[in-house]
């Protein structure tokens, strides 16, 4: 009889023979290459009550013999007949988790030595007797049948333990360190490397390595350190990573390990690094975010058996999916944060802002802007707008993102002439709590705030030269590092630019780097002044002045005529904001009854002359150029561009509203929004 417990076969319970326990109807096989001996063993098993399985003199017949017979006991002699010994024979016992007991005459200490390693049940040295025989038996029986138990308990208890690190409170650091720290009894390491790899996503989970300096001392290397260790750059670290092959779960110890390091240069490096001679490793498969890395290293050429990996692979589910769960949570945690962020920013941004309907306007110069606008802001083409303080340059970047396909995300905005010089790398790359002093918390830069949108750099021509180098690779690399980060982070981001300096000359004074001028220039918008579109002022002094009449809750009765000549023949050196902060204070101190006047005088043009009183129009959205009908045109010409593309099929492969990334149903309603059907497509 057998008792069957999680698929392993165990003993039968102990009964009483003759007053002495033994071990009822357990099965055995001899595994002993002398017949005599092996005869003796069979008479002396069956008279005590064992059943004998059988009687093989080489590894090979006994491993036939135990795919068929599956014995509970293996009575094993070191050497067979055959190329192989008990010794070897005993690692695939180990794997089967089928109990053995050495019988030999063999007494070198190298060889017992060897033999211990295999962790037996049982030695019995020859020639032996019956009591010595049945008494192992049984002890080894007893101690298997309780092990089996005991590595059952122990690995429920290591499983709830490495969840509770990985899911704990703290920095992710100290989790794997917590890991790391389960591990040593179960699986014995002087380096551990672990953690997730390929993840660009979720930069909270790298791996790491600990490297063992005592009892239970670790060093904690992450890469930045390792490098400094070695002395590669990241580029050749960069090389090194391309070369490992893709290795699933295994273990090299001795010379395996020699010719792993040989096939795997990293590895290698590691291994001469830590002068290291063996290797456990098992790669997790996360759900959507890469692979979870365990690999353990140790300086002993024979550290790791077949039980090590044993034991990975019965946690392998477990662990996968408490990693799954840590990067859903975390994935979450990271949207809940950045829309936040994003709710605070848009916040901000209605108290402080204007909106793009406020570009009014219909002079010559004002339109060909309009135009550039239309033309550049579908693509991802980084633009910078020139132009004197005032002239609506915001306005414009407002435009040109919400034009554009990055409209559903923010647009972030950074005035570079703001901030202190040795605030603007935190304000736009971020920093991790301690990177200097006062950095109590970490804190998201403006580059991850605006990932997916665009990014405003306004007043840009003020930023330092040391700064003007990081930036530009940000433009180059795609890529930003937190202040006291541990690597890099991937965006996506379209820059647009703001200055109203000649970057021209500040490259040529040395103030401004030239490679970056040119990253920055690729599509540059020049606003014109308001002096050189006197043909709107009227339009945007009726504009202003309604705004602030209704703001106040004062009625409108007009501009006096004087008072518009006035401001048409004025320089407006502070351009368009200089004339709404005239109208605000004219709004602000007029007479209910009468029309708008000017509460302070204007400095007329040198030498200009008095031109006709201009009509004064009234401002309906028809009196100005509506930049919402600017982007409802290009949106029609976009898609029924990719319509035509198609042949007019919205869905499947390859459809228009893939093509679009958009859904059908939304592309439909768009569709017909604008106007757009499959019979005008051709036209």
């Amino acid at each position: 009889m057998q008792n069957q417990t999680n698929g392993v076969y165990a003993p039968a319970p102990l009964a009483k023979s003759n007053g002495a326990p033994r071990v009822r109807a357990l099965r055995v096989l001899i595994v002993e290459d002398e017949f005599v001996v092996a005869n003796d063993l069979q008479l002396m098993l069956e008279k005590a009550g064992y059943t004998v399985e059988g009687i093989a003199d080489s590894a090979a017949e006994a491993r036939a013999l135990i795919a068929v017979q599956q014995p509970d006991m293996v009575l094993l002699d070191i050497y067979l007949k055959g190329d192989q010994t008990g010794i070897e024979l005993a690692g695939e016992l180990n794997l089967r988790s089928i109990p053995f007991v050495y019988i030999s005459a063999n007494s070198n200490e190298s060889i017992l030595d060897e033999a211990k390693i295999t962790q037996p049940y049982g030695f019995i040295v020859k020639p032996f007797r019956q009591k010595d025989v049945l008494t192992t038996l049984e002890i080894a029986a007893y101690r298997h049948a309780h092990s089996l138990e005991m590595r059952i308990r122990q690995e429920q208890a290591l499983q709830i333990a490495l969840t509770d690190a990985l899911s704990g409170d703290g920095p992710w650091e100290g989790r794997l360190l917590k890991v790391a720290r389960l591990f040593q009894p179960h699986i014995p390491f002087d380096y551990l490397i672990l953690g997730l790899e390929h993840d660009q996503a979720l930069d909270a989970f790298r791996s790491g390595s600990f490297f063992r300096t005592g009892p239970d001392e670790y060093q904690t290397i992450w890469a930045d350190s390792f490098l400094n260790m070695t002395g590669l750059t990241p580029q050749k670290f960069g090389q090194l990573r391309a070369q490992v092959p893709d290795e699933g779960a295994a273990l090299y110890n001795g010379e395996d390990f020699e010719a792993a390091c040989r096939r795997n240069p990293l590895k290698a490096l590691i291994a001469n690094t830590f002068r290291l001679q063996a290797n456990l490793r098992l790669p997790l498969q996360t759900a959507r975010h890469g692979t979870f890395y365990l690999s353990f290293f140790s300086r002993q050429p024979q550290a790791y058996r077949a039980e090590h990996l044993q034991l990975l692979e019965r946690l392998r589910a477990s662990l996968a999916l408490t990693v799954d769960r840590l990067l859903a949570f975390e994935q979450i945690k990271r949207l809940g944060e950045q829309l936040s962020r994003e709710n605070s920013y848009l916040q901000e941004e209605v108290k402080t802002t204007a909106n793009f309907e406020e570009i009014i306007g219909t002079s010559t110069s004002l339109l060909e802007v309009f135009n550039q606008v239309s033309r550049v802001a579908p693509t991802d083409t980084s633009v910078l707008i020139l132009g004197e303080s005032g002239t609506g340059k915001e306005l414009i970047a407002r435009a040109l993102h919400n034009l554009s396909p990055r409209r559903g995300k923010l647009l972030v905005k950074v005035n570079c002439a703001a901030l202190p010089a040795s605030l603007i790398e935190s304000e736009l790359f971020g920093h991790e709590r301690g990177a200097f002093t006062g950095a109590t918390e970490r804190r998201i830069g403006k580059f991850e705030l605006a990932h997916g949108g665009t990014i405003f750099l306004d007043e840009i021509g003020e930023m330092p030269l040391e700064l003007q180098a990081k930036l530009l690779r940000v433009l180059q690399e795609k890529e930003i590092e937190r202040l006291g980060g541990k690597g890099p982070i991937k965006t996506d981001v379209r820059i647009i630019a703001a200055t109203n300096r000649n970057l021209e000359e500040a490259v040529a004074g040395g103030t401004f780097r030239l490679d970056l001028y040119y990253r920055l220039s690729v599509f540059p918008i020049t606003l014109p002044a308001l002096r050189q579109r006197t043909e709107d002022i009227p339009l945007l002094a009726h504009f202003f002045a309604q705004k602030f009449f209704k703001k106040l809750g004062k009625p409108f009765r007009g501009i006096d005529e004087e008072a518009m000549q006035e401001m048409v023949h004025y320089d407006w050196p502070g351009n368009i904001r200089e004339l709404e902060n005239v109208i605000e204070q004219a709004v602000v101190l007029a007479d209910p009854e009468g029309a708008l006047e000017l509460s302070r005088p204007l400095v007329r043009k040198a030498g200009s002359p008095i031109p006709m009183a201009p009509d004064q129009p009234q401002v309906t959205p028809k009196t100005f150029y509506d930049i919402r009908q600017l982007q409802q045109e290009t949106e029609r010409e976009h898609i029924t561009s990719v319509l035509r593309k198609t042949n007019g099929r919205i869905r499947g492969r390859n459809g228009a509203a893939e093509l679009l990334n958009l859904k059908p149903t939304t592309l439909e309603s768009r569709m017909q929004r604008l106007g757009i059907s499959k019979a005008n497509l051709m036209q």
